[in-house]
């Protein structure tokens, strides 16, 4: 793992703890795909992809982790990186949204 630089609990300055329901729009696929969030050329985390849709994902990242609101993750999996924003952060699980669309869900991500 690389970067210390991340390390902290909570949501972050201005970033809600919960979800206010489902605003993706898009149908959701769970998932288990292990994925890399960069946040700079040196400060990587891992996470797990555990819901995706083609707007965004529901990820699953240690608390010890802190996230900035904007940031990179590459889903090796499915061969494709994102430049995605924070959305929502509770404990180890957190929302973000994608700036493009994702695309269809391949099969071999999907549950």
């Amino acid at each position: 793992m690389g970067g210390g630089s991340t390390i902290a609990t909570g949501g972050g300055a201005g970033v809600p703890d919960r979800p206010s329901g489902n605003k993706r729009g898009n149908p959701r696929h769970g998932t288990s795909m292990p994925a890399l969030i960069m946040m700079s050329h040196y400060d990587r985390v891992p996470c797990v992809v555990r819901d995706l849709s083609d707007g965004g994902a529901k990820i699953g990242i240690s608390r010890r982790y802190a996230l900035s609101r904007r940031f990179w993750i590459v889903i090796r999996h499915a061969r494709v990186a994102r430049r995605a924003s924070l959305v929502w952060r509770r404990g180890e699980f957190a929302g973000i949204s994608f700036d493009l669309p994702f695309g269809p869900v391949p099969a071999e991500g999907r549950r």
